[in-house]
Parts: structure tokens; sequence; C-alpha cells
């Protein structure tokens, strides 16, 4: 195995403390979906990924994630990297080079010591990938992988790009849960964001696919659109909950910089957190679970893919696809985004590793304490048992400073956040930082697209 160093490693936007930590009682718009984001001061070195951990391993757990960062057009307000296409015709080919990369990762041998959960296909738009080719990676990534029946896989969908058949065809070849982007059942609301659904077609989308008898159907939902009321969102949420739907992750809309004439007919932020409340309180009162900011579910439907992601002791993620992220044996780390890119690498035989960080034991903690906050339940005994510390003495200014603010409850068992806390979990996460990584931002994927490696590590 040949080593190249990657020269133009990423390094996340590094803004000042003021515009960085936002304190409670505002509500931090920035969504933490990574940790750790310093990538440096050394190049990141991809052969380190297959080398020992530097930090103790928290589960063996694992999820593939597959990316495709496609789409036939752009939601206005969505701040991703994608690339516009015309059909499925023009993706057929990425099938075999998400295989290609996960078998030289199988070569490695790294793949022999976790235990599959779950498979997700995201995106971008995931159902633009063929039902046949899709059934091809889930195949060969059980091949690789120690697993047992309870897989879960997941595939996101666009309601305008899935039919009964297309539908019928994922369920044949392995695809047990299917989550899509409903957002709204009103054909103005859809309209008026740009949508490139109807209602009816919303509608027909999710029948379809609880007839089919997926184990979950998931469906998002978007609120405080422009104009907007409390009790208009409330409507909102007996629609989607009369549909039969078994998950939902509701998000409350961010307006994009294309969208900046409606922000004056958006809800307030204190209308927003009402929003919010009456979202959760519908929900539990209804005995949903909520698994996670922004997730409900029912008891026996909660996702997988977020409990080894997300719920601490966290587990292992690998990503597969242009724009990926893993966080796989103590590392974090970013495929190269461009799917012309990708191709290009994995054809040279090298993996198509854009940037990432080997983190060190204080990052370690940190990440435990970051992405487990989004669950609402960080264990103590866990904590303890991976790092030798509790995490009470670790971060007792932290925890005083949240339990002053009413954010979150110290128990003999773990660190809770309240009901009162939901409302602010990415400020509640971005106290846990580590000093190295505090006034960073998430690196999402559309400021990432111009980044490209020159060297990368040839696979032999």
């Amino acid at each position: 195995m040949k080593q190249k160093v990657l020269k133009n490693n990423y390094i996340t936007p590094l803004v000042s403390e003021k515009e960085w930590a936002v304190k409670y009682p505002e509500v931090d718009r920035e969504y933490v979906w990574t940790y750790p984001l310093i990538h440096g001061p050394e190049p990141f070195q991809v052969k380190d990924i297959f080398k020992k951990s530097l930090v103790p391993s928290l589960s063996n757990d694992l999820v593939v994630y597959i990316h495709l960062p496609a789409c036939l057009f752009r939601c206005p307000m969505c701040p991703f990297y994608v690339e516009l296409v015309k059909s499925r015709e023009q993706v057929m080919g990425y099938a075999k080079l998400v295989i290609k990369e996960l078998e030289m990762y199988a070569k490695t041998g790294i793949l022999s010591k976790y235990n599959l959960k779950a498979i997700y296909f995201g995106g971008g738009t995931a159902s633009l990938l063929f039902p046949d080719d899709i059934g091809q990676i889930v195949k060969r990534i059980k091949s690789y992988i120690k697993h047992d029946d309870s897989v879960e896989v997941t595939l996101e969908g666009h309601p305008s790009l899935v039919d009964y058949n297309y539908l019928s065809e994922l369920h044949n070849v392995g695809v047990n849960r299917v989550s899509f982007g409903i957002q709204s059942f009103n054909n103005d609301e859809l309209k008026a964001m740009g949508l490139k659904q109807t209602a009816e077609k919303n509608r027909e989308t999710l029948d379809s696919a609880i007839k089919i008898g997926f184990n979950t159907v998931s469906a998002d939902m978007l609120y405080r659109l422009p104009y907007q009321k409390v009790e208009d969102v409330r409507k909102q949420l007996n629609q989607f909950l009369e549909t039969g739907i078994t998950s939902l992750s509701t998000y409350s809309l961010e307006l994009s910089v294309r969208q900046a004439s409606q922000q004056n007919y958006q809800a307030s932020e204190e209308e927003d957190k009402e929003m919010f409340y009456m979202i959760n309180e519908e929900l539990m009162n209804r005995e949903w679970n909520h698994t996670a900011q922004p997730d409900y579910s029912h008891k026996k439907h909660i996702s997988k893919e977020t409990i080894v992601t997300w719920t601490a002791p966290q587990g292992q993620t690998l990503g597969l696809g242009a724009g990926a992220c893993s966080a796989l044996n103590g590392s974090t780390y970013f495929n190269v985004h461009s799917m012309e890119e990708y191709k290009r690498v994995l054809d040279e035989g090298c993996l198509p590793v854009l940037t990432g960080q080997k983190y060190n034991f204080t990052d370690a903690m940190s990440r435990f304490m970051v992405l487990g906050a989004r669950c609402f339940v960080l264990p103590r005994k866990p904590f303890k048992q991976a790092f030798g510390i509790d995490l009470a003495d670790v971060y007792a200014n932290e925890i005083k400073m949240l339990s002053n603010q009413g954010l979150v409850e110290l128990t003999n068992d773990a660190l809770l956040v309240t009901k009162k806390g939901k409302y602010y979990v990415d400020n509640i996460s971005k106290v846990f930082y580590s000093l190295d990584n505090r006034c960073h931002l998430q690196p999402w994927g559309e400021k990432m697209k111009g980044a490209v490696a020159n060297d990368y590590l040839y696979m032999e």
C-alpha cells in the first residue's frame, strides 16, 4: 500500500467567538451534525484510518451510509452540495463505483471487526438509483460485514421520483425502511417553498409504501413556513399522523439567501419555540418516542441508523459515495464531493478521501457529548468505562452552566437534556466543543465543493 499525503486539506470556516457562541435564550440555528471539526494541523494521512485507533472504541456497531449527491432540481432551502441531472440514466454507473470503494475497504480487513446494524441510502436524491443497483450494493455490503437478519436498510426518496412499482422493487431487493421528503400536504405551501411535488402525490407515495409493507415508513415535515401560525402547524401535524406513518422528522424551516423575500412572513423565534413545544407535546401524548432532535417514532420503529450514529456511546459509520462522511476507527473524514472526481480517483485505484482527522482523547470525550446531546441522554457509566473518568467531573463547569439555565439535569445515571433544553440542542452541543474546535463552523458540502485533494491513497 503506497501512501500519498493529501495536500489540500479542507479547514472548516473560523468565525469570532461572538458569532459562534450563540447562548441561551437565543437558539443556535447551525445544525451540529459532525464532530470533531479541526482537520490538521498536519495533513490527514489516509493510511491512518486503518491503523490502531488513538482513542477507545465505544462500540463496534456499524452503519454503512451511501451518498448520492445528485438531484433533478435544487430545493431553494437546501444547503447541501448537489449536482443536477436529467434522469436516472445519468447515474447508472454509480453503484459500481460504490461497490469498488467498498471492496477497497474490505481488502484491508478493517470491516471484519464490525457488526452491521444499518445501511442508509441518502443524498441528494437517493431514489434516483435503480432498485437493482441498490440491491447489488446491499448484497455486497452484507457479504463483507458480520450481520444478522435484523439489519435495517433505509432509502430516502423524493415523492416525485417514486411510484408503486418502484417501491415494490425496492422492497423486493431488501429495503425495509423508507423515508420521504413530504414537507407539507398543502399545495400552496409546497409551491411557495419551490418544491416539485404535490399534496396528492405526497399522499399517494405514503399510501403505497404502507400498503407494500415496509417495516417503517418515515416522513419529513417542515414547519415555520411563511404565514404559518401555531394552529396551522397543529393541523399540519395531524395530517401527517393520519397517514399511518411510524416515524416523523420535524424541521423548522431555515430560509436560504434565495428566499430572503419571504423572511418577513416567517414566525418569530418565540412563535417558532411555541411550535416546537406543541409538536413535542402532541407526539409525546400519543406515546411517540422523541429519539433525537428532530426525530420521533413509534417504539418499535426507532431508527437503528440514528442509534448507532448519534446515541451515546456512538458506533461507527462508513461513508461510501461522493461527498460521504465517515466516522471510523477513531477518524472522521470526507470523500471528494464531485461525482466526476469521485469516479476519476476510484478508476485510478485510490480511496477518494478529501480530508479528515485521527482524533485525540479530548476530541473523543467531546464527541460523546456533542453528538449524544442530540438524543437527550448522556449515560455516565459507558463514558467512565471508556475514558476512566466521570463525565460530571470532566464537564463540571459546563454542566453547572447548563443546569442553571434549566437545559440539562444530572442524575446518578446520566446527564439528561430537559424538555426545555430540547429546543436548544445545538446550543448544548456546542458547549461541549473542545477548545481547538470552538468557533469552527460545521462543514456543509455546498461550501466544500471547490476543495479537491491533489493526491490520494493508492490501494495495492
